[in-house]
């Protein structure tokens, strides 16, 4: 059973964030900080099963996406340019 980690339990504080690159690089570290935690309390049975269903999904959507461009005219020119891209 995978253990939940609460977002609002990581904390990261570098002052007030007076641009985007410092806010960026805390999210950075804030989501390293978060997937540490989240590894240390789940075993990798539980998240590495996580992570198959995520990737087998992010397949499967790629799959569904080529399946209906392959439906139209348009779809179909756009597969041969890829397709053609790939080759070179």
């Amino acid at each position: 059973m995978v253990t939940k980690v609460d977002p609002k339990s990581i904390s990261v504080d570098f002052g007030e964030i007076k641009d985007d690159r410092m806010k960026n690089f805390r999210d950075r570290i804030w989501s390293i900080k978060y997937w540490t935690q989240f590894m240390k309390l789940n075993s990798d049975e539980d998240w590495s099963e996580g992570q198959a269903r995520l990737i087998n999904a992010q397949f499967q959507s790629a799959d569904d996406f080529y399946t209906r461009l392959e439906k139209t005219e348009k779809g179909r020119e756009i597969l041969e340019r890829l397709k053609a891209e790939r080759i070179k």
